[in-house]
């Protein structure tokens, strides 16, 4: 199958969304944006394979819709709940690797708070993070849609020391 052209407004569009479904705590919407055999990967190093060395965040169907179900049932490095919101800038389309993919890169401005105060004695509670990353996806055309089949987040700062990441990017 041939992948129809996606050009880098409807790229854009599908990002929009995808960002507006992670920020607006729709996660098991955000989780049906992905193919069957999708990754969500948030590499240590862009240029380890993921499946010997390790990753910041490297997940499959079943880790994703764990991570969910995890953050659902009040997981103790998300209570309360992050806030985020994510600004996508930089969209460039190009043509992938097979005839129903497409790559896209971008570059994502991705600001957390958890609200509260120091006294839950939590770090980071009521104090604004902002993480900046080089994002690539693979997306994949399927019965006319188009899915993620890759998500990777390269943060700049992913060789120093980077707390409580359990919300998603």
């Amino acid at each position: 199958m041939t992948a129809t052209a996606l050009t880098r407004s409807a790229a854009e569009d599908l990002l929009y969304v995808e960002t507006q479904l992670i920020d607006e705590d729709k996660l098991e919407q955000w989780l049906q944006l992905f193919t069957t055999d999708g990754i969500y990967w948030v590499p240590s190093d862009e240029h380890a394979d993921p499946e010997y060395e390790t990753s910041i965040i490297h997940d499959d169907t079943l880790q994703r819709e764990k991570r969910i179900f995890q953050l659902r049932n009040k997981h103790l490095a998300q209570d309360p709940r992050s806030r985020t919101v994510h600004l996508v800038s930089n969209v460039q389309v190009f043509p992938g690797d097979k005839p129903d993919e497409v790559i896209i890169h971008c570059n994502q401005l991705i600001t957390e708070m958890r609200p509260g105060d120091h006294q839950y004695l939590q770090s980071g509670l009521g104090q604004p993070r902002t993480f900046a990353a080089r994002c690539k996806y693979i997306v994949r055309q399927t019965n006319s849609e188009w899915r993620i089949a890759l998500k990777q987040v390269l943060l700049i700062n992913r060789d120093l020391p980077l707390e409580n990441i359990s919300f998603i990017l």
